[in-house]
């Protein structure tokens, strides 16, 4: 019983271990049909504009963070949010941007965030 409950509380950490923190704030309260799972969200840094003759509207805002010690990456991270961003419906993800915040010990922080938006032709 006590290999057991040791086992078990070995496997919560490692889980725990590789787990991100993931924050999405709506913008609205309209839900939009989710993606495809191969449907490709396309990913715009805050520096790149979109063009004015495909209007769009920011549905919510997305931030997932991890360890990098955990084995987190930045492609892990932009992995989850296009995930999230197809399960919420967006086409795309704008102002985007990943962070790096060196942590104590030699680790590091990494946080993606960005805006979902929908297409208005989508809607």
């Amino acid at each position: 019983m006590k290999n057991n409950l040791w086992l078990l509380g070995l496997f919560v950490l490692v889980l725990t271990g590789c787990a991100t923190s993931t924050r999405y704030i709506s913008y609205t309260h309209q839900q939009y049909p989710p993606k495809d799972k191969v449907y490709a969200v396309n990913i715009y840094p805050a520096s790149q504009a979109l063009a004015v003759s495909n209007p769009y509207y920011v549905i919510g805002k997305v931030s997932v963070e991890g360890f990098a010690s955990s084995g987190i990456s930045p492609e892990t991270l932009t992995n989850q949010v296009k995930e999230i961003a197809r399960r919420k419906g967006a086409d795309a993800i704008i102002n985007s941007a990943t962070e790096i915040f060196p942590c104590y010990g030699g680790d590091e922080l990494l946080r993606f965030k960005g805006e979902l938006i929908v297409y208005s032709s989508s809607k």
